[in-house]
């Protein structure tokens, strides 16, 4: 009987799993309207590239006017949109999911093929087993 310990890393197997493949989903880009992208797609995590070079991330940004809002390194961080040069974000990425999609594809036949192309051979581990005593029991004495 399987217990509740088998359905708690049952769920958390699939859990992981389903966390892998949404990471593999996506990929870091440049976002073209870093305003417009802020306001309306409300990402999670941001990296401004600001005009003196440097690079921030910023997590949860928002906008407030003309200026990007949020958290750097645990700090309310405000910076002006004018002092932005360029943004990256994490995006879906539609070539990553499509090859993830074909290899899950590829796994399952593989498996199927497996699995069908073993079944019905009458391959047993109690091969030569089985016998019957005069009464109807059941042996462990081997048939010769």
């Amino acid at each position: 009987m399987k217990g509740k310990g088998f359905a708690w890393r049952k769920w958390a197997g699939s859990a992981l799993a389903a966390g892998l493949f949404a990471a593999a989903c996506t990929t870091v880009a440049n976002v073209q309207n870093p305003g417009t992208y802020v306001a309306s797609k409300q990402p999670r995590t941001v990296w401004l590239t600001k005009s003196d070079h440097s690079i921030v991330r910023m997590n949860g940004p928002r906008m407030v006017g003309d200026t990007v809002v949020g958290s750097v390194n645990g700090q309310y961080t405000e910076v002006a949109m004018t002092d932005v040069t360029g943004m990256q974000a994490i995006v879906p990425d539609k070539t990553k999911t499509i090859a993830i999609a074909a290899v899950g594809v590829a796994a399952t036949a593989a498996a199927l093929v497996v699995i069908f192309s073993h079944s019905g051979t009458g391959s047993s581990s109690q091969a030569g087993y089985g016998a019957f005593d005069s009464m109807g029991s059941a042996t462990t004495d081997r048939v010769h």
